[in-house]
């Protein structure tokens, strides 16, 4: 019988150290009681090789199928996911394999509007030493996909122990209970469930799926924008998992996020509240051993700029917050930083966390994907960028803060008109131990980038790739090819 995977958190995490972008947890892995290739310890890792690997969703592809009466037809926003494995020159390029819900071993039916692949997450949900793949879709589904030496290979629907609607709309892997086993939680219109791992062939969890009730009518779980609202990470030096998740944006601002501490028996809720906003990320910036919480408003209104964003930094405590180090809060007008407050920069948009110079202390990774955006309406035009802010022994920081624009040097140059910053998240596809960022790509023909990262700075190294949608019979390509797993 194969060992299990340890829970690897990709972006975030308090008691752990950043290796080639995905935290591992260090709890000790049980000894392989069978001969055969020893399983992965990360997260990611489908095919067992030892090297993180890439999910990628495009939920709004359009897939190709037989009707009943046998003639060809054409299924709108069906949806696929696809997954570029890494491997020594980094991420896969081509001979990406499409996966619908058409596809030989995969649950369910491909349906109009079905939207397969919206929402990702990854971890060794059955426990036999393979990644394997959550995946949302609308109709109130979530699909697990089996990994196995060949990557990705058959699956199962997971029962919805409720019948709502909603079911599925966030998804969010950990070990929150610290039994070394990946948990999953999953998310409908307004409350949060968690199903302990490991899963049966059946989807069904260890126990009985517990309701996590954070109050009435709290959060709104909206489609397409919740999963960045949610972060799992270490906060409390405990050895499991915690949870941190804002809540709805409503006309007077975003209601205040919550920090769910994990522990033997699962995520209990915490009195602790934070600002809220539109994306959440958690890393143990001064590394004192308590993750800290950084929380991007991309929509916050500075002065007369609708839409400039902010980004706030809490530090993190045994309890959830420190309630005696103030909350540290950053602009593009901030010291340090080389930029400037503007109309629907929407900096703040998405976040990361990765210790790109390998100094043990994580740097902050901010979306800006308005940046350079342009005045006139209905016209569209290159732009958007990222900021990478340091971490020290004092936190984040600005100073020596460095802005990367859609033209950067070391970046790929597409043709034609392409936009950046709307998701973030770090890999190590080429397991050097150095992180690269992947980077969804709005353009003519969508991609993600792979961008290689050497010295603390991002640039064009060997490990920077561009992955692009696959070209295979059973898809037309969507524009939104690009929703990674986190």
């Amino acid at each position: 019988m194969r060992r299990h995977i340890r829970h690897a958190v990709a972006i975030a995490a308090a008691a752990t150290t950043l290796t080639g972008g995905l935290l591992v947890s260090t709890a000790t892995q049980a000894a392989a009681a069978a001969p055969g290739p020893a399983p992965s310890r990360f997260s990611d890792d489908f095919n067992g090789d030892g090297v993180h690997d890439l999910a990628i969703g495009a939920p709004d592809a359009t897939v190709n199928a037989t009707g009943t009466d046998g003639a060809a037809t054409q299924l709108p926003g069906a949806g696929y996911v696809t997954v570029s494995y890494g491997g020594r020159s980094g991420a896969q390029k081509s001979g990406l394999k499409v996966l619908t819900q058409n596809s030989p071993g995969v649950p369910g039916d491909a349906a109009q509007g079905r939207r397969f692949g919206q929402v990702l997450t990854n971890g060794d949900f059955n426990a036999d030493g393979y990644a394997d793949l959550a995946v949302g879709a609308r109709g109130d589904q979530v699909s697990l996909l089996w990994g196995s030496p060949t990557g990705l290979k058959g699956g199962t629907l997971m029962p919805d122990p409720q019948r709502r609607p909603g079911f599925g709309t966030v998804l969010k892997a950990g070990d929150f209970t610290g039994d070394g086993k990946t948990d999953l939680v999953v998310g409908y219109q307004t409350s949060l469930w968690l199903f302990r791992g490991p899963f049966k062939a059946d989807g069904t969890s260890a126990t009985t799926p517990r309701k996590l009730d954070l109050g009435r009518n709290y959060p709104v779980f909206e489609e397409g924008l919740a999963q960045a609202r949610i972060a799992v990470g270490r906060i409390d030096r405990g050895s499991a998992d915690d949870l941190v998740v804002l809540g709805e944006r409503r006309m007077d601002g975003p209601m205040r996020g919550r920090v769910l501490l994990g522990g033997s028996s699962g995520l209990r809720i915490t009195p602790v509240t934070i600002r809220g906003g539109n994306s959440v990320a958690v890393a143990d910036f001064d590394k004192d051993g308590y993750g800290d919480i950084a929380v991007g408003d991309a929509e916050s209104q500075i002065d007369t700029d609708y839409a400039a964003g902010l980004v706030r930094v809490n530090f993190g405590t045994s309890t959830g917050v420190s309630d005696r180090r103030g909350v540290r809060t950053f602009t593009e007008d901030s010291d340090g930083i080389p930029g400037t407050v503007g109309k629907a920069d929407r900096f703040g948009a998405s976040l990361a966390a990765a210790d790109l110079n390998l100094d043990g202390y994580p740097e902050l990774i901010i979306g800006a994907p308005g940046e350079r955006k342009p005045t006139c309406e209905h016209c569209y035009v290159s732009g958007g960028g990222f900021y990478v802010l340091k971490g020290t022994g004092k936190g984040v920081t600005g100073s020596g803060a460095a802005w990367y624009a859609y033209n950067a040097t070391g970046l790929p140059r597409p043709a034609g008109t392409f936009r950046i910053g709307s998701q973030l998240k770090v890999t190590d596809l080429n397991n050097d131990k150095q992180p690269e960022l992947a980077v969804p790509v709005a353009a003519t023909t969508p991609a993600v980038w792979s961008v290689g990262t050497k010295a603390g700075k991002v640039a064009g190294t060997s490990a920077t790739r561009v992955v692009e949608a696959p070209v295979d019979s059973q898809v037309l390509t969507g524009r939104e090819f690009g929703v990674l797993a986190h």
